[in-house]
């Protein structure tokens, strides 16, 4: 009896037991991380009521373990989303791109935050219309570019007609009046070149950052005002046209390059080596023709490796100067000029005129770098061209620039100022914002070699007979270029 009486007490207690839920204590992880990640609190309550197994289900799973993951999508310290492949780009454009009811009821300053909208392209910035930036302009810089550059009070020369590139406020209408999906297109198109040339916008950067204020040259031109401007002079039958390259008036590498001055011995900035070449490895991008429809078996050009030696003086294209023939057809005739050196066919300007979208409002530089990719060969020697902003620059590096792509790429620069007498006077009138041929330097003189193609006499009986060939102090072209809303190049 009394082992029977043990028997019966035993199991009652085993059935007690089995019915008490377990301790939270339980359910904590073994990983010692991962239970401080959790804490001590218990995430499960027992229940009050009986049952016939432990009430594990909801406590089971540590909460803390899902917070511990690397997020799937990466941004930019400023928030904008990290583009790593083309697929990526065609994804955030489209998605970003706002319906034409949204665009069409939107007031210019919202308007102009979609249309100059910014992306991440690896480590780089590119902003619709701006081109590649150092840092992405907030929604007050971006509605500023909606107003015209004002003319200082200080320049005494009228206003003329505008010679034809297309302003700020010109390029956010013309986009937004796009249907969504034409204009979806064009800004795809607008970013392959961008994505195809974004090492090339890396190596600018760097050497940007190389020139920066504390480690410029003191000998270099700075931006200043009117006062570098009014040394600008005519190249004549016997000048710059005529002058070769000198190996032995190089610099060691395209940072030391940026020595300007009319200094007797070139100086080196401290980057004696290139801060970064462009890798070979090939990147799978779409046709030019059809972004937006799979991938290419084709790499994208990369920019050539960083010269050992830059020329003292280089010039190109001498002969291929022309004049525009319509007031604003600058666009038009610069690209004429550039493609005629390429290949030795002078395409009429209406033809490139309707190639580029040339309206009475002007070209978009975007349309200009993209026909050089299209139906150029120059990219083969400098690269993918892009739209690069010169915004953060100095004069140091905007003539560093020139030198390397003038002097070793052997390729002409898109370039895009604000046409006023201050900065070339051999104008009789200020003018709007334009497009020349950047097409050679002199380091001694520190000069920039252009192919001026705005015949001010021909559309003013009282203004002076302005185009060919012009040698530019190199801080005088670059103040010009700040002077425009756009302040970018192509190259």
């Amino acid at each position: 009896m009394l082992t029977a009486a043990r028997g019966a007490t035993l199991v009652l207690l085993g059935a007690l037991l089995a019915q008490a839920p377990l301790s939270a204590q339980a359910y904590q992880p073994r990983d010692p991380e991962l239970r401080t990640q959790s804490g001590t609190t218990p995430t499960g309550q027992p229940t009050d009521q009986p049952g016939g197994s432990p009430t594990v289900g909801a406590t089971a799973e540590p909460t803390a373990v899902a917070s511990g993951e690397p997020t799937a999508d990466p941004t930019a310290p400023d928030g904008t989303p990290t583009a790593r492949s083309w697929s990526e780009v065609v994804k955030e454009v489209t998605e970003t791109s706002p319906g034409d009811v949204q665009l069409r009821s939107a007031d210019a300053s919202a308007q102009a935050a979609s249309m100059l909208r910014c992306f991440k392209l690896d480590t780089e910035n590119y902003c619709l219309g701006l081109g590649f930036v150092d840092q992405v302009p907030t929604g007050v810089q971006r509605h500023a570019l909606m107003e015209q550059p004002s003319v200082r009070a200080a320049d005494d020369a009228e206003q003329d007609i505008a010679t034809g590139d297309l302003t700020p406020a010109a390029f956010v209408a013309q986009r937004a009046a796009l249907p969504k999906s034409q204009r979806v297109t064009a800004e795809l198109d607008e970013m392959q070149a961008a994505w195809n040339g974004r090492e090339k916008a890396r190596e600018l950067r760097e050497l940007a950052e190389a020139n920066a204020p504390g480690t410029s040259n003191p000998s270099t031109p700075q931006p200043t005002g009117a006062g570098q401007a009014g040394t600008a002079q005519p190249t004549g039958a016997g000048q710059a046209d005529t002058a070769q390259p000198s190996a032995g008036s190089g610099q060691p590498s395209a940072a030391a390059a940026a020595t300007v001055g009319p200094t007797s011995t070139p100086t080196s900035s401290p980057t004696a080596t290139p801060t970064s070449t462009p890798t070979a490895t090939a990147t799978i991008v779409p046709t030019r023709t059809a972004p937006t429809t799979g991938t290419s078996t084709t790499p994208a050009p990369t920019t050539p490796a960083a010269p050992v030696v830059v020329p003292g003086s280089a010039y190109i294209m001498k002969g291929y100067q022309t004049s525009q023939e319509k007031g604003y057809w600058c666009g038009p005739a610069t690209f004429q000029s550039i493609d005629w050196a390429d290949d030795n066919q002078k395409d009429t300007q209406a033809s490139w005129a309707k190639d580029l979208g040339s309206t009475t409002g002007g070209t978009a530089i975007s349309a200009m770098v993209q026909q050089t990719n299209l139906k150029t060969s120059w990219p083969k020697s400098a690269g993918t061209y892009i739209v690069q902003s010169v915004s953060s620059w100095n004069a140091q590096t905007f003539f560093a620039v020139h030198q390397k792509h003038l002097g070793v790429y052997k390729a002409p620069v898109i370039e895009h100022v604000q046409l006023l007498k201050r900065y070339f006077p051999y104008l009789a009138f200020n003018h709007s914002g334009h497009y020349q041929v950047g097409r050679g330097y002199d380091q001694k003189n520190g000069t920039i070699a252009i192919f001026e193609v705005f015949n001010e006499r021909r559309f003013n009986s009282r203004g002076n007979v302005t185009d060919g060939p012009r040698n530019i102090p190199a801080s005088a072209l670059f103040n010009a270029t700040l002077a425009n809303s756009f302040q970018n190049i192509g190259l």
